[in-house]
This record gives C-alpha cells, structure tokens and sequence, in this order.
C-alpha cells in the first residue's frame, strides 16, 4: 500500500502543496519584485529619517542638561503636531486622489496641492508669531521663546520637506524621497555636532540646523523635479474643495489624535518640570530605534492599501488588509518583545547615567508600538475606504482619555503617567477601529456581491 495517498487516491501531501500554491500566488509577489525594491528603497529611507532624529537627539541630551533636551522634546512635540495636521489635511487626501490620476492631471493636482501646503505654512508661522508675542507679555515660559524663534523663521521648510517626502510616498518615488531625506541628514548631523563642539548647542540652535537642512533639500527638489507639478487657476479650487471635503474629517481626527499625543510632553512639563519631560524624551527615543522598520513599512503600505481597494474593491481589500496585518506582526513583535526586556539598558548606553532607572516607561512604550503596528492598517484602510468620518469617531478616544485619566496618571506618576495614558488611548482607539473595520467590510463586501 502507497502511504502517500489516502484510501479515495488523495495525496496526503495534497494540503501542504496546496498551502504552498497559495504562498507562491498571494504573499510571495509582496516579497518579490518590484513590491520588494520600492519597499526596500522606503525602508531604507526611513532608516535614514528615523537615524537623524534619533543622533539629533542624543547629541542634545549628551551636549546639554536634562532642562534643555526637555526644551527640545516640547518643540519638537510641536513638530510632530504640525505634521499630523498637515498630513491630515494634505498629504492623506493627496495620497488617496494621485492614485487616480497620471500625467498632467496628476501635475496639476500636485500643484495645486502645493500651493495648500504653503498656505497652511504661513498659517502656522502665524501662530507662532502670536505663541513668541504671548511669551513676551508673561503668558509661558521664558525658556521657550529661543524654540518658538527658531520654529518661526524655519517651519516653512520643516513642513515643505514633510510634504515633499509625503508626495514621494503617495506615488512610489521612494528613490527621491530617500535622496532628499540624505540631504537632510548630512546637513543636519553636521550642524549638530559642530554646535556642539563650540559648546554652543541648546533646543533653540538645534532647530536652526533643522530648518537649514530642510531648506536646502527641499529648494533642490523644487528645482530638480519642477516638471512633476504645475498650476492652472481653473484647478486650483477645484483641488482645494475635494481635499477639504475628504480631508476635513482626516484633518478632525488627527487633531485629536496630535493633540491627544503631543500634549502629554507639555502637562508633564507644567506638572513636574523640563527635566522630566526630558526623562521622557529618552525613554521615547529608544522606541524610535524600531522607527525606520515601522514607518518605512507604513510609507510603503499605506499607498498599497489604496491601491488594492481601487483595483480589487472590498473583497480584495480584506483579504490584503488580513494578510498584509499578520506579516506586518510578525516582523515588529521580535522588537518590541526585545525593548521590552532591554529597553532600560538602552536608554543607558544611549543617552547616559543620568536617564538611568527608566526601564518599565520604555517597556510600556513598547506594547504601545506593537499596538499601533496592528492597528496602522485598518486605519489606512478606513481611509481607502473614504471612511474618514468613522475614523474620526475613533480618534475621540484617546482625546477623552487625556482630559479625564490621562491628566491625573502624568501629575501622580510622572514621566510612567505619561506612557500609561498613550497606552490606553492607543489600545481602546484600536479596539473601536478593529470592530468598525469588521463591520464596514462585511457591509462593502455584501454590496459588492449584490451589485454582481
């Protein structure tokens, strides 16, 4: 009797060619090919971006006090808030709209989309303005003003290299983005450390070599690639009121959402003082190692999660979100589970004795990522869906979170308050989007099958 086969003449190796076959078809062309060279080439990127934050940050802890690396995080947390609006409003609806266009279509739209980007920044250079007048008339503290100076005269650039990356992503010029991001980092880095070895680094000169290497990348994109926008008055509001109307609820959500995270720094500064914001900039820098693999996955993904609902619709939509979910898991649990166990020795051997004692903030901080990592593809896929709404349901949560528990866990607990109330927030919005996905995919799926 031949072992191989079952008694109706069935391979018993049937199941296992079969999951095999399945490989081959459905998760191997992610791995392969073109997929994996634009994939490679945004990790990479990312591991430049992610790089350059986090040598910014230990040459500032190391060079400076715990005070002034404290200064730093507040204006950096501004940073990032700036950011989450501008991709919100932009950046998100950009990458969902140039899927669908190509050639001078796509030109214009880019150019249009452009001319928002400058719009918002001179917006946010006049918030600035009246931040720094504030302070000048006893409203903060006077060690901000050298940050709030700084980000005045360069958050144009700051924001026009975010965009300029951003648009990179959406249309899969990974190559570009990574060349700008080099730029960056060269000028960046080199500034630092010469600031620092003519002792005169503190958060405000920090944000001057920021703002410089933006600059100069970004004049170099705009000349270099002027071919790749242009500007039609007959589009210009056209363009403005799609993205507004797509993005105003991208643009709510991560207000919320920015205001939900980036606030922490600053109620943990009024409770407890600079210093322990620097505490917790530490314990968040070492979280940022795993950046360049995260992010430059999500760079990636993102605009492939739109793709595959245009292409595919709901069904191929859910199966890639499932699939692509599960490999993303499996790649960021080995890191997190290490900074887990490790995380309080890195903070260390990064950033000194000084920030030693550490190791439970970083390690919360950790389950966090593995949090987000889970949830960030649901998320990009309420968006492809044109969900925004739904979205912006979710990211009440954690904003509630922050002004009830949130509040009373950084006055009582400090720096580990901090990363209690991110954890929370992170993990209920998490939750609410898993079952709302649920819910919407099996709605879109049974429309789909009706409509056949």
């Amino acid at each position: 009797m031949n072992l191989s086969y079952t008694a109706d003449g069935i391979s018993r190796f049937e199941p296992a060619k079969q999951a095999i076959q399945h490989f081959k078809k459905k998760i191997f062309p992610l791995l392969t090919g073109a997929a994996t060279h634009n994939s490679s080439i945004s990790l990479f990127d990312q591991m430049v971006a992610s790089a350059t934050n986090f040598f910014t940050g230990i040459i500032i802890a190391r060079s400076c006090s715990k005070e002034e690396f404290g200064l730093y995080m507040l204006g950096f947390s501004i940073v990032l808030f700036i950011h989450e609006l501008q991709t919100s409003l932009l950046s998100v609806p950009y990458m969902v709209y140039s899927q669908r266009l190509s050639g001078k279509k796509q030109a214009l739209y880019t150019g249009s989309t452009l001319l928002q980007q400058l719009t918002l920044s001179l917006l946010i250079i006049l918030a600035l303005f009246f931040g720094n007048l504030a302070i000048l008339y006893g409203f903060g503290s006077n060690a901000l003003k050298p940050v709030l100076r700084a980000l005045m005269l360069f958050v144009f650039f700051i924001m026009l290299r975010e965009f300029i990356r951003r648009i990179c992503f959406a249309v899969l010029m990974m190559r570009i983005a990574l060349i700008v991001d080099c730029i960056v980092a060269a000028i960046q880095l080199s500034g630092l450390l010469l600031l620092a070895q003519l002792n005169i680094l503190s958060a405000g000169t920090a944000f001057y070599c920021v703002g410089t290497g933006c600059a100069i990348a970004s004049f170099g994109w705009l000349f270099f690639k002027r071919h790749s926008y242009s500007f039609a008055g007959t589009h210009i509001f056209a363009d403005l009121k799609k993205n507004l109307s797509f993005g105003k609820w991208t643009f709510a959500s991560s207000l919320l959402w920015a205001v939900s995270m980036t606030l922490y720094p600053w109620v943990l500064a009024f409770f407890h003082g600079t210093a322990a914001t620097g505490t917790w900039a530490a314990c968040w820098g070492i979280i940022a190692i795993v950046n360049p693999l995260l992010l430059g996955i999500q760079n990636f993904l993102g605009p492939k999660i739109v793709q595959s609902y245009t292409n595919d619709g709901a069904h191929g939509l859910r199966k890639f979100v499932a699939r692509i979910t599960g490999i993303y898991l499996l790649i960021v649990i080995p890191l997190g589970i290490g900074l887990v166990f490790f995380g309080g020795q890195l903070v260390v051997l990064f950033y000194g004795e000084k920030y030693a004692g550490n190791g439970h903030i970083v390690s919360l901080l950790a389950i966090n990522l593995l949090v987000i990592a889970a949830s960030f593809t649901l998320s990009r896929a309420l968006l492809a869906m044109e969900k925004a709404k739904v979205y912006f349901m979710a990211n009440i949560i954690p904003f509630v979170i922050l002004l009830t528990g949130g509040v009373v866990l950084v006055k009582y607990l400090g720096p580990l308050g901090v990363a209690w109330g991110v954890l929370l927030g992170t993990s209920t919005t998490a939750a609410l989007m898993t079952f709302l996905f649920v819910r919407l995919i099996r709605i879109a799926c049974s429309a789909e099958n009706n409509n056949e």
